[in-house]
């Protein structure tokens, strides 16, 4: 691809499918293209509207498909334990009203963004919140350890971004891609030209290289 490339990856924290672009995104960054990324809240916080009535069919389905990309991807894959957004018994579609962990993980995720080291903040800190190896993540000392390994101070960055002014970038990002056209994540974006999905970045790459 020639000349300067610019894509936009906005990305959530609870999504399965965030976690699999991982690799591709780090592989497209490391060829020399500007990957910018937008942290947003996962949908059931950001538009629970549009997860409320999702049958237990799209649930069923939705568990059988995560499994098999990761398979396909070869990647170690299990959801968050404990889950970064505290949801219902039994659905992967509905919040509960408290939400604790939210808070830290976010201001975390928008504070290392902001100093230039959000596709660092994907390779250690999501990867290890989505590969199996950090069941009880929120009371251990992965996050300290992941963001010190890529030379980030947790507590520096808790200190320096506030909930108030996250959630103004949260917002701002989530309004983004509504301007764009969608509402999920993964949405990649050049030149103007939305790509919903993870399956999509082979015709990123693609239209890029027009």
């Amino acid at each position: 691809m020639k000349g300067h490339k610019r894509v936009e990856i906005w990305f959530s924290l609870q999504s399965d499918y965030c976690y699999f672009l991982i690799d591709r995104l780090l592989g497209l960054s490391s060829s020399g293209v500007d990957v910018v990324v937008r942290p947003v809240l996962g949908l059931v916080l950001r538009m629970p509207q549009a997860t409320q009535d999702r049958s237990m069919m799209e649930q069923r389905y939705f568990n059988k498909d995560t499994e098999r990309t990761a398979e396909y991807l070869n990647l170690p894959y299990a959801r968050p334990d404990p889950s970064p957004i505290q949801l219902e018994p039994g659905s992967v579609w509905i919040a509960t009203p408290d939400q604790p962990l939210i808070d830290r993980l976010y201001r975390l995720f928008v504070g290392a963004n902001m100093q230039g080291a959000g596709l660092q903040f994907l390779d250690v800190v999501v990867r290890g919140l989505w590969n199996g190896s950090n069941t009880g993540w929120d009371k251990s000392q992965f996050l300290q350890d992941a963001l010190s390994g890529i030379g980030l101070d947790p507590d520096d960055i808790l200190a320096n971004t506030s909930w108030e002014a996250a959630s103004r970038i949260l917002d701002e990002n989530h309004q983004g891609m509504l301007d764009l056209g969608h509402w999920g994540v993964p949405l990649m974006a050049y030149d103007g030209e939305p790509f919903y999905g993870q399956d999509r970045f082979d015709q990123l790459i693609w239209r890029m290289g027009q």
